[in-house]
C-alpha cells in the first residue's frame, strides 16, 4: 500500500500536456457564460438583493454594496467570464469571476445552489492550477493540475450517489415518485406516474453516480461514460425543468468530461507537434494545499454525522454536501409576535418580507427560521414601538410525504436561539 501510494504521488508531478486545462476552462466558462447572462438579464441584483426585506449571508457582516457597485460589479463579472472564455489574461479572469460570483451566491443562504457551489470551486481550482494554456504551444503541467479537476468532479458524483442510499430513495422511491407526480399533473401525462417508471429512474440514477467517476477514469470506458453523462444530464433537464431548480447544471457536468480527455489526443487534435515546454512545477506549498483543499472536499459533505438526526429533515449540515433531488418537504408557516407586557399576539405576514426562493428554502433550511425571527423582532421595535418582545412560529412540516409534525416547540422564543446553523438542540426529532 505504501507503495502504491509513493507511485501514486510522484505520477502527479509526472508532466502532461496542459491544452486539457484550457480547453475545459473554455467549455466550462462557456456555460458559466449562459448563467452569466441570465443573471444581468433577469436583473438577479434588483429581485434578489436590492428588493428583499431580509437577506441571510454566510458570512455574518456580510452585506450588499450599493445599488451602483452592485451593477458595476456584475458586468466587471461578466468581461471576467468573457475573458476566461477568449483565453484573455485567463487565469487573472478566473479569480475576479471568482470573487463576484461567490460575493453574489454567499450574500443570502435563502438563493444557495448546489451548482453554484460547483461553479465557485472549479474556478478556485482553474485559478490555482492553470499558470498557462495554449492551444498553439506545446505547454506541458504537473499531472496534479488535471488530476484536481477530475478529482472534484468525481467527488460530486460519488458523494451524490452514496447520499441516495437511504430507505426514502431505495425503498419509497422519494423524492422521485412525488417529483414525476408533480410533472405529471403539469404535462397531463399519467405517464410520469407509472411505478416502473420512478422506480427505474431511482435505480438508475444511484447506479449511475456511484459508478459514473470511476468509468471515466479508465481508458476503455471512457466513451460509455461520456456517452452516459451526456445522456443522463439531458433526460434530468428534460424531467426537471418544469418542477424545481436545475438550471444550467447538467450542462455544467456534461462540460466537465473534457477534463478526462486524453491530453495526448489533445495534442494531436490541435497539431501541438513541437518539443514541449514544461512549465515550473508547483511550489510544494501549492501541492499541499491542494491536496488539503480536496480532504475538505470530500469531508465537508460527511459533517452531519457530528449532530443527531435526519440531516434532510434538520437541514443542520445539508448545504455544501451534494445531496440533490433527495428530498421534499411540505411546509406551513406561520409567524408570531407577542406582547410580553400585554401578552397581545399577532400573526406576522412573511410573504411579503421574503422573495418566492427564500420562502421556499425556508422548507429546506431550518437556520433560516431564526435570522428571519430576529428581523422580525427589530421589525416590531423600530416600527411599532415594542420593546419586550417574543417571536414564535408554529411550523408544520410533512417530511417525504409522511405525517404532519411540528418542527420545533410552537412556544419557543426563536430569538434566544444562537448559532442555528451548528445545532439542533432545538428541533424536534423526526417521528418514525
Amino acid at each position: 500500500m505504501q507503495n502504491f501510494l509513493l507511485n501514486f504521488f510522484k505520477d502527479l508531478k509526472r508532466p502532461v500536456p496542459s491544452v486539457s486545462i484550457a480547453l475545459f476552462r473554455i467549455g466550462f466558462s462557456a456555460i458559466l457564460l449562459i448563467q452569466t447572462f441570465h443573471f444581468i438579464i433577469g436583473d438577479f441584483i434588483t429581485k434578489n438583493i436590492i428588493k428583499p426585506v431580509v437577506l441571510f449571508p454566510f458570512i455574518e457582516g456580510l452585506n450588499p454594496l450599493s445599488r451602483p457597485y452592485l451593477i458595476a460589479l456584475s458586468y466587471i463579472m461578466l468581461i471576467s467570464n468573457i475573458g476566461m472564455l477568449l483565453n484573455k489574461f485567463a487565469r487573472f479572469s478566473t479569480i475576479i469571476f471568482f470573487c463576484c460570483f461567490t460575493y453574489f451566491w454567499m450574500l443570502d443562504k435563502g438563493y444557495f445552489n448546489n451548482h453554484y457551489y460547483f461553479m465557485s470551486i472549479i474556478c478556485f481550482i482553474i485559478f490555482l492550477v492553470e499558470k498557462e494554456a495554449s492551444f498553439s504551444r506545446n505547454l506541458h503541467t504537473p499531472k496534479i493540475s488535471v488530476f484536481s479537476l477530475q478529482l472534484m468532479v468525481f467527488i460530486v458524483y460519488f458523494i451524490a450517489g452514496l447520499n441516495k442510499l437511504n430507505p426514502y430513495w431505495l425503498f419509497e422511491f422519494q423524492p422521485m415518485r412525488h417529483i414525476l407526480e408533480v410533472k405529471a399533473e403539469l404535462t397531463n401525462n399519467t405517464f410520469f406516474k407509472k411505478d416502473i417508471l420512478i422506480i427505474a429512474i431511482s435505480y438508475l440514477g444511484v447506479i449511475f453516480d456511484l459508478t459514473i467517476g470511476f468509468l471515466l477514469f479508465f481508458k476503455r470506458t471512457k466513451l460509455f461514460a461520456f456517452s452516459a453523462i451526456v445522456l443522463f444530464h439531458l433526460t434530468n433537464y428534460w424531467l426537471f425543468k418544469d418542477v424545481g431548480e436545475i438550471g444550467v447544471f447538467p450542462f455544467l457536468m456534461i462540460s466537465t468530461t473534457i477534463i478526462f480527455i486524453d491530453p495526448t489526443y489533445l495534442n494531436k487534435l490541435f497539431n501541438l507537434n513541437e518539443k514541449p515546454i514544461i512549465q515550473k512545477t508547483h511550489s510544494l506549498f501549492l501541492n499541499k494545499f491542494l491536496v488539503f483543499f480536496l480532504i475538505i472536499q470530500i469531508l465537508l459533505p460527511f459533517r452531519h454525522v457530528l449532530f443527531h438526526g435526519h440531516v434532510d429533515y434538520n437541514g443542520i449540515g445539508q448545504r455544501f454536501s451534494w445531496r440533490m433531488k433527495i428530498m421534499y418537504k411540505e411546509s406551513e408557516i406561520n409567524y408570531f409576535i407577542t406582547n410580553i407586557m400585554t401578552r397581545e399576539k399577532y400573526n406576522v405576514s412573511i410573504n411579503t418580507m421574503l422573495t418566492n426562493r427564500q420562502y421556499n428554502n425556508l422548507k429546506y433550511f431550518p437556520d433560516l427560521i431564526v435570522p428571519l425571527a430576529k428581523k422580525i423582532q427589530l421589525e416590531a421595535m423600530e416600527n411599532f414601538g415594542l420593546k419586550h418582545v417574543k417571536i414564535t412560529c408554529e411550523y408544520q412540516i410533512r417530511f417525504m410525504g409522511k405525517n404532519q409534525q411540528l418542527l420545533f416547540p410552537k412556544t419557543l422564543d426563536l430569538t434566544n436561539i444562537k448559532n442555528p446553523a451548528m445545532t439542533n438542540k432545538w428541533l424536534l426529532p423526526l417521528k418514525k
